[in-house]
């Protein structure tokens, strides 16, 4: 049986390229990293719309070719997987007599939302107040992003300096999927995350499963970008998730 393809999805902010610290480290998958225009055209993109239609493009590059897709989940991204992925399982396309499909779902730090939840919505309407909002542009960046992502990270400021405006719009735009529900997937709860508190990310995953979610959780003890800190034990969770017994 071959590996599935890992598509990862990076959190808001961070650049396509933050994956690539664990791609190294899986030469026996074929790995993409999707580049959401959130982040790539943060001013342009006004709802959650565009970032669906890139993941499922690149989900369905892999799939009309009968290949198993396992997608990486980081942070805010959790919210375009999440709506991105109906019709794309495994056991979905099986049922239409096609091959290859959505296995698993791994999230990081993830947002898991309700159906109709925006991030915004997820914090009670009230935007963080790390949150810098230039109301020209309709997007935001972030206070102190080093504190916030990358305290225990090595090369924290020289991430941090990678980080890209996102669109403001996005955060405020519902969910219109839960694919977690669906589709097996794992969760990789930070404990010293400094941008999702251990506590909600653990509430996240105790509501997913109230809600009937298949979902299996460990956790590490780093900030918000756990592969930077420890890449090699969150390459194996990712191998692990794509089926690998380790």
């Amino acid at each position: 049986m071959s590996n599935p393809t890992i598509i990862f999805c990076p959190g808001a902010w961070y650049p396509p390229t933050a994956f690539d610290p664990i791609i190294s480290k899986l030469p026996n998958y074929t790995c993409h990293t999707c580049a959401f225009p959130s982040i790539q055209k943060a001013s342009e993109t006004k709802s959650l719309d565009p970032d669906i239609a890139a993941l499922r493009s690149l989900i369905e590059n892999e799939t009309d070719v009968g290949r198993d897709v396992l997608v990486v989940s980081h942070s805010w991204s959790g919210l375009p997987v999440s709506s991105a992925l109906d019709g794309l399982s495994k056991a979905e396309r099986e049922k239409e007599g096609k091959a290859g499909g959505v296995v698993r779902i791994a999230f990081i730090s993830a947002f898991l939302p309700t159906l109709g939840q925006s991030l915004i919505g997820a914090f009670g309407g009230t935007p963080p107040d790390w949150y810098i909002h230039d109301t020209e542009s309709e997007t935001l960046t972030v206070a102190d992003p080093v504190g916030r992502f990358f305290h225990d990270v090595p090369d924290g400021e020289e991430w941090a300096s990678k980080l890209r405006p996102h669109s403001w719009l996005t955060k405020l735009s519902p969910a219109t999927g839960t694919a977690y529900v669906t589709i097996p997937c794992s969760y990789l709860i930070c404990e010293d995350d400094q941008a999702i508190p251990f506590e909600v990310q653990k509430g996240m995953v105790e509501q997913a499963r109230g809600m009937g979610a298949d979902i299996e959780s460990e956790s590490i003890k780093t900030s918000h970008t756990p592969w930077l800190v420890f890449p090699d034990e969150v390459t194996n969770y990712v191998r692990r998730q794509a089926g690998e017994k380790i």
